[in-house]
């Protein structure tokens, strides 16, 4: 047999490593192609995951719009409220100290939770009253263990801190589970919120304080609540939970009784 020329071997060993090579890399690209369409359809899994819950969250919003609609169309419609059912008509009615201005009083203890969930509401109630109305804040006297809350109320009022810290009060109580049992941890606290310890100290066993809270004591029997929270309009009806079945419904009584007194 004859020999091949040695350049007819080195092509044909460069054809067989080529064919070789070219074969490799075409494995390679199935891979690729593969893992490519694998992790392709695993981002289009996760982009209709998102506008699903994106739809989702549109409708949820949609609704809520359209409910909140449904309430303001309904806003004006006259309902008559009954007394006693209702609402609580005060036997004799308590002065107020708005003037000719209808007064719309909550009464309240800063470690009742349910009046720490009706601030948002008490808020919004402040945002839309009528100029005709003015809104007041009051603590509860209710029993011995109630004080504490109506000396920290006056002493906020006293320092001229009261707006500015009385929601956080409320957060320091039932969101942080600050108990407040002494002076000291009071006056502490005011100090960790920017206000002077010393200043703070003496309004705390002031004569002002004290008056108001034994004040606040008589009030409260004068207004003849049950418990709190409880909004008083024009010292003449109280509303509560109870009366109205919902927090939402002592507002609404709340505006009808407002209209009431005014005509």
């Amino acid at each position: 047999m004859k020999k091949l020329p040695a350049i007819l071997v080195l092509v044909i060993i460069v054809a067989v490593l080529g064919y070789y090579l070219l074969s490799e890399m075409s494995k390679d690209e199935i891979a690729l192609t593969a893992n490519s369409s694998t992790q392709i359809a695993q981002i289009d899994e996760k982009v209709t995951e998102q506008n699903e819950s994106i739809q989702k969250t549109e409708i949820a919003k949609t609704e809520a719009t359209e409910k909140h609609t449904h309430d303001e169309s309904h806003e004006h419609e006259t309902q008559e409220y009954v007394a006693g059912t209702h609402y609580v008509v005060i036997d004799k009615p308590v002065e107020t100290q708005t003037g000719d201005k209808v007064e719309v009083r909550e009464l309240f203890w800063y470690y009742c939770g349910h009046c720490y969930n009706l601030e948002p509401y008490i808020h919004a109630m402040e945002a839309t009253l009528t100029d005709e109305a003015v809104f007041v804040r009051q603590p509860s006297v209710l029993g011995d263990s109630w004080i504490n809350g109506a000396v920290f109320f006056y002493v906020l009022k006293d320092l001229g801190e009261l707006d500015r810290l009385h929601g956080s009060l409320f957060d320091a109580i039932h969101k942080h589970k600050v108990k407040f049992n002494s002076q000291e941890e009071f006056v502490t606290w005011l100090g960790d919120n920017g206000v002077d310890k010393e200043k703070a100290n003496t309004i705390f066993t002031s004569f002002s304080v004290e008056s108001n809270v034994r004040k606040a004591i008589a009030d409260t029997r004068k207004y003849q609540s049950r418990g709190v929270p409880t909004l008083v309009v024009n010292g003449k009806y109280w509303v509560d939970a109870m009366h109205a079945g919902s927090i939402e419904g002592i507002f609404k009584v709340v505006d009808y009784l407002i209209e009431k007194e005014l005509h």
